[in-house]
C-alpha cells in the first residue's frame, strides 16, 4: 500500500472476476483498474469471485454467501478488518442495494464519506415483468433512505433521477454517464442506402422488449429493403425466434451470439441504424457505443435516449408503429441524419470513458 494514495473501498454485487473467462462487466472492471492508478482500492464483491481471477492493481475480497443477512455480516466483518489496517477515505457502493445501502451504513458508523451509484434496476419499477428494485416497498424505502443519506449520490442519467423522484426521492443526484472508449468505437462515416442495415445488441430479456423490436422491423421491412442483425442471448431467445418465423422475417434477420467487447466495432461499422426498444435502461452502453461509431440510434425514450433527445430518434415504450414511422421518415431526411450524428459524436467525445473517471476521481479527492 502506498502511503501517498487515498484508500478507497468499493462495494459491488458482482461483475469483476465473475462469469465465463472472468468477463464480468468489462466497463466496471476497467474503471476500477484506472482508478487504482491514483488510489489504493479494495473491492468488496458480494458475489463469489472466480478462483483463478487475479486483480490488476487493486485488492478484491470475495463474499460468497447467498444469504443476504450472512453476506452483510461477512462484509461488515471484512470491512472492519481492512479499515483497521488502514482507514478508508471513501466507501463507494455501485448499485444502490445492497452495495449502496451498506456503503452509507458503514460510512455513518466509521465517519467515512459515502458515494452511491444508481445504475439501472435499482432506480426502476416494472411490476408487469417483475423487474426493478423499486417495485418492492421495503427495498424501495431502503434505496430512498440510502440516497438521502449518502454523501455523494450519483446516477447514470436524468432518466433514473426523474424516475426515483416519482417514488419519493427529495434531493438531486449528480449525473455522471459512463463514457466509452471512443478510440475503440471510432466514428465511421457511411452513406445510408439500401439494403438498410439495422442492428440490435442486448440480452434477450423482457426488459429489453424484443417483441417491440421485431414488430417495428416488420413494418420497416414492408416499406424498404432492410436487414436486422441481433446480437444477444437469453430467456427471450425462443420466443423471439418464433416471432421472427411467424412474421416471415427469417431471411431478413441474422442472430449472432454475444462476443468479446473488442469485436463489436466491426458490427457498428456495417450498421446504418441501431434499434433499441427497452422498457427501461440505466443508461445503455450499447447506445453510447453506436453514437460514438456514427450509427444513428432509434428507440424508446429511456436511459440516455431520454436524456439526449437531440442525439437520437425516440418514441414511448412499446410504440412499435411510431418507431417504424420515425425510422422510415428519417431514412429520407439527410439533414436530420447529419444533425443527429454530429450531436451524438460531440456528446460521446466530450463525455468519454476518461471524462467519467475524472468525475469520480474529483468526488474521491474532495473529502
Amino acid at each position: 500500500m502506498s502511503i501517498s494514495k487515498r484508500r478507497i473501498a468499493i462495494i459491488i454485487p458482482g461483475g469483476i472476476g465473475t462469469g465465463p473467462n472472468n468477463m464480468g462487466v468489462p466497463v466496471l472492471e476497467r474503471q476500477v483498474k484506472l482508478l487504482a492508478k491514483d488510489f489504493d482500492i479494495v473491492v468488496f464483491s458480494l458475489f463469489k469471485v472466480n478462483a483463478g481471477y487475479k486483480p490488476d492493481g487493486f485488492e478484491i475480497v470475495s463474499i460468497a454467501s447467498r444469504n443476504t443477512i450472512i453476506k452483510s455480516l461477512a462484509f461488515l466483518f471484512a470491512f472492519r478488518k481492512h479499515n483497521a489496517r488502514a482507514k478508508f477515505s471513501v466507501i463507494h457502493g455501485f448499485w444502490a442495494f445492497p452495495p449502496g445501502f451498506l456503503a452509507v451504513l458503514v460510512g455513518r458508523i466509521y465517519s467515512i464519506k459515502s458515494v452511491v451509484s444508481i445504475l439501472g434496476g435499482d432506480g426502476i419499477s416494472l411490476p408487469e415483468i417483475k423487474y426493478g428494485q423499486l417495485r418492492n416497498i421495503f427495498t424501495r424505502k431502503l434505496i430512498i433512505w440510502t440516497l438521502h443519506h449518502a454523501t455523494n449520490p450519483i446516477a447514470l442519467t436524468k432518466y433514473l433521477e426523474d424516475n426515483l423522484k416519482k417514488y419519493g426521492l427529495k434531493r438531486d443526484l449528480q449525473i455522471i454517464p459512463w463514457g466509452i472508449d471512443t478510440e475503440l468505437f471510432k466514428y465511421n462515416e457511411k452513406k445510408i442506402e439500401t439494403p438498410i442495415q439495422l442492428l440490435h445488441i442486448a440480452n434477450l430479456h423482457p426488459v429489453k422488449d424484443q417483441p417491440t423490436l421485431i414488430k417495428a422491423f416488420k413494418l420497416i421491412r414492408d416499406k424498404i429493403d432492410s436487414h436486422l442483425t441481433i446480437i444477444g442471448t437469453g430467456e427471450y431467445e425462443m420466443q423471439m425466434k418464433e416471432m421472427i418465423h411467424s412474421l416471415e422475417l427469417q431471411n431478413h434477420v441474422t442472430l449472432v451470439k454475444p462476443m468479446s467487447y473488442e469485436l463489436l466495432p466491426a458490427y457498428y461499422n456495417k450498421a446504418h441504424l441501431l434499434l433499441h426498444t427497452s422498457l427501461s435502461e440505466g443508461q445503455c452502453e450499447v447506445v453510447t457505443e453506436a453514437m460514438s461509431a456514427g450509427v444513428v440510434v432509434c428507440g424508446t425514450s429511456v436511459g440516455i435516449l431520454y436524456d439526449k433527445p437531440d442525439c437520437c430518434v425516440s418514441v414511448d415504450v412499446k410504440d412499435y408503429k411510431g418507431l417504424a414511422e420515425k425510422v422510415l421518415n428519417l431514412i429520407n431526411n439527410k439533414s436530420q441524419i447529419e444533425s443527429l450524428k454530429v450531436n451524438a459524436s460531440k456528446f460521446t467525445k466530450t463525455c468519454d470513458f476518461y471524462w467519467t473517471i475524472e468525475q469520480i476521481k474529483k468526488i474521491y479527492q474532495d473529502s
